[in-house]
């Protein structure tokens, strides 16, 4: 029978409720706001299931499946939106959505309307934004194990992320391997009271006369290494503060008075692990790798089983990936192996003034005094840090120009210059020897991701590769994207051209009049135009001199294509080589000739 009468003993995983058939054991909150179990003895049978399945009294086996050391890589995804919403790189995310595209289960940690953290599972992707993202809470995972277990008998495929204790007393409430289960832990530094976090939103909800109706923890409004606390109300209103100002991060990051007692004395961390997989921020890249570093957001991932690396290979291809050595990831990481320091706060009295005063009023008299010092000294080291980043990238940015200053000059010009480039993060644009950068009155060029302009085959060309915005023009760079050399792009007078990745060969030109827009993971060849501007005018009733093209994802446009004014090209269509297209491409197809007609529909390619 579970007893509890150390509370550092008892991690609050719900396991040993979820094992009971007796429904013998309920969960109850303490005065800091933590569950604990409390077992019904009129209802307990004495069977010893509950303490078989606590992951603090019992030794989980390290199967042969399991790792002896793990394999380390730093890695983020390719998906700027994904990434961008995610804790760290969004790997996560590209894990689960691998799992989806299987029909397979995710689960994760959840906000509630209540703004309580509990565990879910679905098959419906559309949860996965609000699994996404930490939650630093203790979240309630009553149910469950229940409810994996059932899944996985039905030899459904399941990709669940937990806490590391979470993970454990999942292996041990299933009993027994299963090949269509994957888990995942993070590495934690301690759960919080949900108590606190609910004073915390209620002062918030006060201050905004609203309730809050989206909560981010770690937003990237800032930047990675800044982070911030962002908080969305239903009056439209919305906070942000980063981690050295909001007062929920204060408390916890440098002070940790309201964690869970167990996280001071936790019983899983280090090596190996239960979980196949383990995600984690990784600190500390920008000194070991600065190329894998844009203040966006890098995970580290653990892989601690061969059913781990099967997964993460299938996702290689959507993600920016390096490996290095557990070591290096040690370094800056500590948490991997170490407990959350004890603070030397009383937490009676601490707790006592929470049930007391408004949260604002707690934070004034524990944290922000005391942590002022640390703050500034914190926020100096990171300010230099940085420094010493930029110069880097910059450094490894003119490398491919040959110190030509006319290149130098136009990677200096879009990168840090101009006011008339919108940058997602540091130094998105990367030209080679003679490419130049014509932006008119008013043009505005977007940079959401990384642009590589006038890429070389033949290393030494001194082929030129222009771009021309005019007036009002807007040019708009989603995803990864690669411009070879001897390509011309021109954004006509108040025109706009969004690219979502993909390349353009050598000797391609786009006259954008109007609007063009290019899907995801394009590959369009040599020679190709792409033309929604006509440039000379036809006295016609009804003539329009420009019309938009919209280019769908994954399309291949074959060498000396032309795609014409006012034509649509579904997903996944080929277009072959000499076509010129004066119609509509449905998705799949493949269109040939002079006009362009369908030859071949139900098509894909890779």
């Amino acid at each position: 029978m579970i007893s509890i009468i150390d509370k550092e003993k008892c991690c609050g995983c719900n396991a040993c409720g979820d094992i009971c058939n007796q429904h013998a054991i309920t969960f109850h909150l303490d005065r800091e706001g933590f569950w604990y179990p409390r077992v019904d003895p009129n209802l307990c049978t004495n069977c010893g299931m509950c303490e078989r399945t606590c992951p603090q009294l019992v030794k989980y086996d390290q199967k042969h499946y399991h790792l002896q050391t793990p394999r380390v890589f730093a890695a983020y995804s390719k998906d700027e939106d994904i990434r961008m919403d995610s804790t760290s790189g969004g790997i996560h995310s590209m894990l689960a959505l691998n799992i989806y595209k299987k029909q397979g289960y995710v689960g994760g940690a959840i906000y509630n309307s209540d703004h309580t953290v509990s565990q879910t599972i679905s098959y419906d992707k559309e949860l996965l934004s609000q699994i996404r993202s930490s939650k630093y809470l203790q979240s309630n995972a009553e149910g469950i194990y229940r409810h994996i277990q059932s899944l996985l008998k039905q030899d459904k495929l399941v990709f669940f992320c937990g806490t590391p204790c979470q993970i454990k007393a999942l292996h041990l409430f299933l009993r027994k391997d299963y090949e269509n289960l994957i888990t995942c832990d993070f590495v934690c530094r301690g759960v919080n009271s949900p108590k606190v976090f609910l004073s915390y939103m209620k002062m918030l909800e006060k201050e905004f006369k609203s309730t809050a109706t989206n909560i981010k923890f770690k937003a990237k409004d800032e930047g990675w290494h800044n982070f911030s606390m962002r908080v969305k109300f239903a009056n439209g209103k919305e906070y942000c503060k980063n981690r050295w100002q909001d007062l929920f991060f204060i408390g916890y990051l440098q002070n940790g008075v309201f964690t869970r007692p167990s996280c001071f004395a936790c019983r899983f961390k280090g090596f190996p692990r239960t979980s196949d997989i383990t995600l984690a921020d990784f600190w500390g890249i920008e000194n070991i790798d600065p190329s894998m570093d844009q203040d966006k957001g890098t995970s580290l991932v653990m892989i601690n089983s061969p059913k781990g690396m099967k997964l993460f290979e299938s996702i290689k291809e959507q993600i920016e990936w390096k490996e290095f050595s557990y070591e290096e990831a040690l370094k800056e990481n500590p948490a991997i192996e170490n407990s959350l320091n004890r603070p030397d706060t009383n937490r009676e009295i601490f707790f006592n003034d929470i049930d007391k005063l408004p949260y604002y009023k707690v934070a004034q008299k524990y944290f922000v005094q005391q942590s002022t010092k640390e703050s500034i000294l914190k926020r100096i080291k990171l300010k230099l840090g940085y420094m010493y980043y930029m110069a880097q990238k910059f450094k490894k940015g003119i490398k491919p120009l040959h110190y030509s200053y006319s290149d130098i000059k136009t990677f200096k010009f879009i990168n840090l210059s101009s006011d008339q480039v919108v940058r997602a993060f540091d130094y998105p644009f990367q030209n080679y020897k003679y490419s130049l950068v014509q932006i008119d009155k008013g043009a505005q060029l977007v940079l959401n991701s990384k642009f590589e302009m006038g890429v070389k085959q033949v290393e030494m060309s001194r082929i030129e590769t222009r771009i021309l915005l005019e007036n009002n023009s807007k040019m708009i760079v989603n995803g990864l994207f690669r411009m070879y050399a001897g390509s011309y792009i021109r954004v006509i007078e108040s025109g706009t051209l969004i690219i979502h990745g993909g390349f353009i060969n050598e000797n391609v030109q786009i006259i954008c009049g109007d609007t063009i827009e290019i899907g995801k993971d394009c590959t369009i060849g040599r020679d190709v135009v792409i033309r929604s501007y006509d440039a000379h005018k036809i006295i016609k009733e009804e003539y329009q001199i420009s019309e938009s093209i919209h280019i769908g994802e994954h399309v291949w446009i074959g060498q000396g294509a032309t795609i014409l004014k006012g034509v649509t090209i579904g997903n996944g269509a080929i277009i072959a080589a000499g076509a010129i297209v004066t119609r509509d491409v449905p998705a799949h197809a493949i269109v040939a000739g002079i006009p362009a007609k369908i030859v071949e529909t139900n098509v894909n390619w890779e």
